[in-house]
C-alpha cells in the first residue's frame, strides 16, 4: 500500500474474507489475528495476509492445507501454530501507533529446514475481475468500492458498514484520504455506492473503477511510409517521463532508458508485457521511435519510468493508476504519459492526478480514437493536457476524438518494431500523440526547467 497506515486505521484495520470454495475469515487487527479456516491452502491464507501490506516470501511447493479457527491470538504465535514443521522468519518494522512508533509486521518468511533459498514472493492475481454498470456503462473492479470520509469524522460510519455487508477494509491511500473496502462476492456494487451516497456520511464514494487498454488500429493505408528510429544514446539524461500503461517488453532494447520500473499488480515482479501498447509508447516517449512526419531535431531521447498499471487482460483500475501516479512522484517524473482513457468520470482519479499536478508534474493523455466529442477522461480533467492525433498529412486524424478538452494535436502515426496484440507495423492514434508530447514536454523541461504548464503549452502550440 505504500505509506505506512495512520494511528487509527493502524488499530482498527480488519483483513477479512469468505474465500470463494473454501471455508476461510482472516481478520487482523493490530498484531492480533482471528483465523477460521477448513481445509483452506496455507498460501490462500498468506494472500490474505498480504492485503495488509505484509511482504510475503515462499517456497512455492510449499501449501499445505489448514484446518484451525481461534480469535485475538497474537499474530507471532498464530503463525507458528498454522507453520508448524515449517521453517519461517517474521520481519518487523515500525508504524506509526497513538501513542508513537508500535510494531508491525512487515514480512513473513517461509521455507522448509535448510532450504531458505528456495523462497520466492508470494505472487497476487494477475487479472482484475471486471464488471460492468448496465446504467452507465462505466467498468468497475467487481466487489470493491473507495470512499472518503468527511473532514473531522471518525471510522465509525465506515466500521459499521463493514459489519452491515461483511465487507473487509485492504487498503488505505493517506495522501488522498481514501479507504478501499473488499466486499462479498455477488454485491451489487453500483446499488451499495448509491445507498452510501444516500446516507450521506461518505465526502465521496465509488466503485473501484477500471479503464481499458485502447484499441492501437493498424494502418495498412501507409504501408509504404518507412520507420523512423533514432539512434539510442550511450545513456540518456534529460527529464524523466513516467509511462503509466501496460508495462515494457524485456527486449525493447530501453534498458539504458529506464530509471526505474515498476509492476502496480505484482511490485515484487520484473516489469513485462504481454500485450505491447506500453512498449509501444515508452519507445515513442524515450524518443526511440519518432512519429511519421517528425523532424528528427525536434525529438531529444529521455529517461522514462516504466509502470505497468493495466493487466494481462488490458485492465487498470483506480487503485492501480494511485499506485503508479505515487510511484512516479517518488522517482521523479516531471512529465506523466497516459495514452488510454474511458468517459467514466472518477472524482478520485481526478483528485490523484490533481495532487501530481501540484507538484509540478505536467501530465498528458489521450483524447480518444473515436471522434464522439464527447470528454475522454484523464485527458479532460483540468489538471491534464488532453491530446488529438494528426496524419501524416498533418491534418487532423478522421478517427480522433475532438472536443473543448482536447488541448492541443501531435503526430499521431508510427512505424512500430513492436506490435500490439499482433505484428508490428504502422500504428496510429492518440496514444502515439501523447507519448510523442510527452517526449517533446520533456525536451522543453530540459532547456527550462522552471517552464510553466501554460508556457508549456504555448510553446508546443507553435511547433510547426
Amino acid at each position: 500500500m505504500g505509506a505506512l497506515l495512520c494511528a487509527a486505521l493502524f488499530m482498527l484495520l480488519v483483513f477479512g474474507e469468505e474465500a470463494h470454495g473454501m471455508g476461510l475469515e482472516v481478520q487482523l487487527l493490530g498484531d492480533r489475528l482471528t483465523l477460521n479456516a477448513e481445509k483452506a491452502p496455507l498460501q490462500e491464507i498468506l494472500l490474505r495476509l498480504s492485503d495488509s501490506g505484509i511482504r510475503v516470501q515462499i517456497d512455492p511447493q510449499i501449501n499445505p492445507t489448514v484446518t484451525a479457527s481461534f480469535e485475538n491470538r497474537e499474530i507471532q504465535k498464530a503463525l507458528e501454530s498454522i507453520l508448524k514443521g515449517l521453517d519461517h522468519v517474521l520481519i518487523w518494522d515500525s508504524g506509526q501507533g497513538p501513542s508513537g512508533p508500535v510494531p508491525r509486521l512487515a514480512e513473513i518468511q517461509v521455507f522448509r529446514p535448510g532450504q531458505k533459498d528456495l523462497i520466492k514472493p508470494l505472487r497476487k492475481a494477475s487479472t482484475l475481475s471486471i464488471a460492468r454498470n448496465p446504467k452507465d456503462g462505466s467498468l468497475y473492479v467487481k466487489e470493491e468500492i473507495l470512499v472518503r470520509l468527511k473532514p473531522g469524522d471518525d471510522l465509525s460510519p465506515l466500521l459499521k458498514l463493514l459489519q452491515e455487508t461483511g465487507g473487509v477494509l485492504v487498503g488505505h491511500y493517506p495522501g488522498l484520504g481514501i479507504y478501499r473496502v473488499r466486499l462479498p462476492q455477488g454485491s451489487d456494487v453500483p446499488a451499495l455506492v448509491e445507498e452510501i451516497g444516500k446516507r450521506g456520511w461518505a465526502a465521496i464514494v465509488e466503485p473501484n473503477y477500471a479503464y481499458p487498454v485502447p484499441s492501437g488500429p493498424r494502418e495498412l493505408d501507409w504501408g509504404s511510409l518507412k520507420v523512423s528510429h533514432g539512434d539510442a544514446s550511450p545513456q540518456p539524461k534529460g527529464i524523466p517521463v513516467a509511462v503509466i500503461d501496460s508495462g515494457l517488453r524485456a527486449d525493447a532494447g530501453l534498458d539504458k532508458f529506464v530509471l526505474a520500473a515498476l509492476d502496480a499488480l505484482n511490485p515484487d515482479k520484473p516489469i513485462s508485457d504481454t500485450g505491447g501498447h506500453g512498449t509501444q509508447m515508452a519507445l515513442i516517449a524515450a524518443g526511440v521511435v519518432k512519429p511519421i512526419g517528425v523532424k528528427g531535431d525536434s525529438v531529444s531521447q529521455t529517461p522514462i519510468l516504466a509502470i505497468k498499471a493495466f493487466d494481462e487482460n488490458g485492465f487498470t483500475s483506480n487503485v492501480l493508476l494511485m499506485e503508479s501516479i505515487d510511484f512516479a512522484i517518488r522517482n521523479g517524473a516531471r512529465v506523466m504519459s497516459l495514452s488510454w482513457g474511458s468517459e467514466t468520470k472518477s472524482e478520485f482519479l481526478s483528485e490523484a492526478l490533481e495532487l501530481a499536478d501540484s507538484k509540478g508534474l505536467i501530465i498528458v493523455a489521450s483524447a480518444g480514437n473515436e471522434p464522439t466529442g464527447e470528454p475522454h477522461y484523464p485527458a479532460a480533467y483540468a489538471s491534464v493536457i488532453g491530446v488529438g492525433a494528426l496524419g501524416p498529412d498533418g491534418k487532423a486524424w478522421e478517427k480522433s476524438n475532438r472536443g473543448d478538452f482536447v488541448d492541443l494535436y501531435a503526430p499521431g502515426f508510427a512505424t512500430l518494431p513492436v506490435g500490439y496484440k499482433g505484428d508490428p507495423g504502422i500504428y496510429a492514434g492518440t496514444s502515439i500523440s501523447t507519448a510523442f508530447t510527452a517526449n517533446l514536454i520533456a525536451g522543453i523541461l530540459s532547456k527550462n526547467p522552471k517552464a510553466t504548464k501554460q508556457e508549456i503549452l504555448e510553446a508546443l502550440r507553435k511547433k510547426p
